[in-house]
């Protein structure tokens, strides 16, 4: 998309009531023009962050480590851990530590993973400045949720030594008399044994490539920060040419936001 900025109104006083736009009958005190930019548009993703302290500021993340799969565009982020806290439980920690190394670490980071929410409507980022409105379409919205791989890490070395431990009674057993076992049979017609393969080797492949492909490194920069600055400032318009509207205000919504009825008092 070309990188246009547009003016999708002139700020001046108001020329129509708010009945007029079927609204209550107030007092309109003001217009804001509003500008549409593409500037950042193709890069600019939301993050949510569903399982966080909804009160939490800016700043208050700060992961140790950010790091990018471009292809997949799945991202992660370790967020120390604060070991020294006394709601810290640190025998649990050295048990779940095994799932990060074999030597003797304690769990001291979380790891958050991406999983990408369908979009069902477009979404804009507003920047207000100067008394107007600068919008700019947001590309992708992702969740990031904890990752529970070091648990699964955990499991396969308990399974582990818990296979070496009863290897010997494994022995012993199958020397003794075999009993009979009840066997259950499925039957599926050649057309449901094709299309649950088909499903299985398309899951599989997908997962396959995910997992091959390798990470890279991915720099953090939060609220205040220079290099975050910056990108804000690409967030208003540089140019303010006039939009002409070819559509009522209501298509114009209803092409944002889906077909809804307004709540109007």
């Amino acid at each position: 998309m070309a990188d246009t900025d547009i003016n999708m109104g002139e700020r001046e006083s108001p020329t129509a009531s708010a009945k007029e736009y079927g609204l209550p009958d107030e007092e309109i005190v003001a217009e804001i023009p509003i500008y549409l930019t593409h500037r950042i548009a193709k890069n600019l993703h939301l993050l949510q962050y569903p399982q966080r302290n909804s009160h939490a500021r800016p700043g208050e993340l700060n992961p140790s480590v950010a790091r990018l799969k471009p292809i997949h565009g799945q991202i992660e982020m370790d967020i120390q851990l604060d070991v020294t806290s006394p709601m810290y439980n640190k025998e649990r920690g050295r048990d779940l530590g095994v799932g990060l190394s074999d030597n003797g670490r304690i769990l001291d980071i979380q790891t958050l993973v991406s999983v990408n929410i369908p979009k069902s409507s477009n979404y804009m980022a507003g920047a207000f400045r100067d008394g107007a409105l600068h919008l700019t379409p947001i590309e992708k919205i992702t969740q990031l949720r904890p990752s529970l791989k070091y648990l699964d890490r955990v499991a396969e070395k308990e399974l582990a030594a818990s296979k070496l431990d009863n290897d010997d009674d494994d022995d012993e057993d199958s020397k003794k008399e075999i009993k009979a076992q009840t066997i259950q049979v499925t039957v599926r017609s050649a057309q449901a044994e094709e299309a649950l393969r088909q499903q299985q080797n398309s899951i599989s492949y997908l997962q396959q490539k995910l997992e091959e492909e390798p990470w890279s490194k991915l720099s953090y920069y939060d609220v205040g920060s220079e290099e975050s600055s910056l990108v804000s400032s690409k967030l208003v318009a540089r140019h303010t040419d006039d939009l002409v509207c070819r559509t009522s205000p209501d298509e114009f919504l209803t092409a944002i936001i889906g077909s809804i009825e307004p709540d109007v008092l």
